[in-house]
């Protein structure tokens, strides 16, 4: 994979590529005609909605050293319907960051940590940009089992997620959480081209499971945001937690996510009575079953 070869020029066509063939002539108004060798759009029909040359765009998404410039890219994402995250991503891929991401993760403040191990009721996790975890509470690894400890995981929710059978057992709509989990990894793959770190765990993803391989192909990216996760714990059984995701100014390249509750719910009732008692203990037996 270009991406992770380091040549975001290449990976910027694939994905081009991969939004114009999703597109059907209809999508954009156009006459589907009779004759079509392609599924989707052709290179020529992106180029007249974009109004653009056809010969540049071709070149562009050849991988050809083009330099596009922000109103070009904000043409070609509108003639290929780009949502919002698919359009940071293909501005990202050309070079257009507006903040280049920091070669180190930052250590986190102690008053932080202080703030999330405080969250006594409520899971929370801190990932790094490849979604190694940096931080969870007590609360969390009662959950989900601590994933530092894990030898499928060795700390990185996504090499878990794909890679420990187990986690199909625990998230009953496991191929909906793990997508999810993917795009986002993409998108901030994306950020990262050419990163050893980022390059050997896609590859490791890649030769371990087919599915990834698969789903990585497809060039889909998403923003982690907020959602509901449905759990099926071996001590508390079936539970719905919310969780919401944040993120901060002077550390974009960490993620923090909260989960949650309803009020007055089953789940709330469960979680509570998972995390109330000797938490620490919990946290311990948990990690035994889950990991």
């Amino acid at each position: 994979m270009d991406l992770e070869r380091g040549d975001p020029r290449i990976e910027l066509g694939k994905f081009l590529a991969s939004r114009r063939a999703r597109l059907r002539p209809s999508d954009v108004g156009l006459e589907s005609g009779r004759r079509r060798r392609v599924a989707g759009l052709r290179r020529e029909e992106v180029a007249v909605l974009a109004n653009i040359s056809e010969t540049w765009y071709a070149r562009l998404e050849q991988g050809q050293d083009v330099n596009p410039s922000p109103e070009v890219l904000d043409a070609v994402a509108q003639a290929l319907r780009l949502n919002g995250d698919e359009r940071a991503y293909l501005f990202m891929l050309a070079g257009m960051l507006l903040k280049k991401p920091q070669p180190e993760t930052p250590a986190l403040p102690e008053a932080f940590v202080q703030a999330v191990h405080a969250l006594a009721e409520a899971p929370a996790v801190v990932y790094g940009p490849r979604f190694d975890i940096l931080l969870c509470n007590a609360a969390f690894r009662v959950v989900f089992g601590d994933i530092r400890e894990s030898p499928s995981a060795r700390g990185n929710v996504v090499r878990q997620l794909f890679l420990d059978p187990a986690r199909r057992v625990l998230f009953p709509k496991w191929e909906n959480v793990a997508l999810a989990l993917l795009k986002s990894f993409r998108l901030s793959a994306g950020r990262h081209v050419g990163d050893p770190a980022f390059t050997s765990l896609i590859e490791e993803l890649r030769g371990e499971s087919e599915l990834f391989r698969v789903w990585w192909d497809r060039h889909d990216v998403v923003h982690t945001g907020d959602g509901e996760k449905e759990i099926d714990h071996p001590v508390a059984g079936r539970m719905f937690l919310d969780h919401a995701a944040f993120t901060f100014s002077d550390r974009p390249e960490q993620l923090l996510i909260v989960y949650t509750a309803k009020p007055g719910s089953d789940s709330e009732r469960k979680l509570r009575d998972l995390v109330r008692e000797e938490p620490a203990d919990s946290a311990r037996q948990a990690s035994r079953i889950l990991v």
